[in-house]
């Protein structure tokens, strides 16, 4: 479903190269920005503003390795990769207004409500594309791969 593992040293291009394949697909770009006291809650906030947009359209989610601020991190990484959700990132009551966005589009389709997150959560897996940038620099990178193996598993990868 067009996930990636970019894998070269720093400067090789990674980032470059995903911009570019991001505009030429017309698809929208979204990034988090680390600040002071970046954290796990701060990731999941980023997270459902991530799956907010990609409910609407298309959208390449670039995560490079200097986005790790912590290992927790690559767990939510490695469920977008195998099972195409964050487990328990939008409450019940957050749930409706994703929902609501393709509310049109599943009743077309004949999708029951009982069934509606079901189908929200397939259209945000088609429009969210992962690109992982990571350097091979190190024993990181492996111990990384290791640990979280929808890294390999969930992804194409260029070295």
């Amino acid at each position: 479903r067009g996930m990636a593992l970019l894998i070269g040293i720093g400067g090789s291009g990674k980032q470059s190269l995903t911009k570019i394949a991001t505009f030429l697909a017309g698809y929208k770009i979204f990034e988090i920005v680390l600040a002071r006291g970046y954290g796990d809650d701060q990731l999941r906030d980023d997270l459902k503003v991530l799956y907010t947009m990609a409910i609407k359209q298309p959208v390449t989610f670039m995560f490079t390795d200097a986005h790790v601020v912590e290992e927790g991190f690559l767990e939510y990484i490695n469920n977008i990769l195998t099972v195409g959700m964050v487990p328990a990132l939008f409450g019940d009551d957050e749930k409706e207004p994703v929902m609501g966005t393709v509310r049109g589009r599943a009743k077309k389709e004949g999708i029951t409500e009982s069934g509606m997150w079901a189908f929200a959560c397939s259209v945000l897996r088609d429009n969210l594309h992962l690109i992982l940038a990571m350097s091979p620099a190190g024993s990181q990178l492996r111990t990384r791969c290791r640990n979280f193996p929808g890294l390999v598993a969930g992804c194409t990868i260029d070295w």
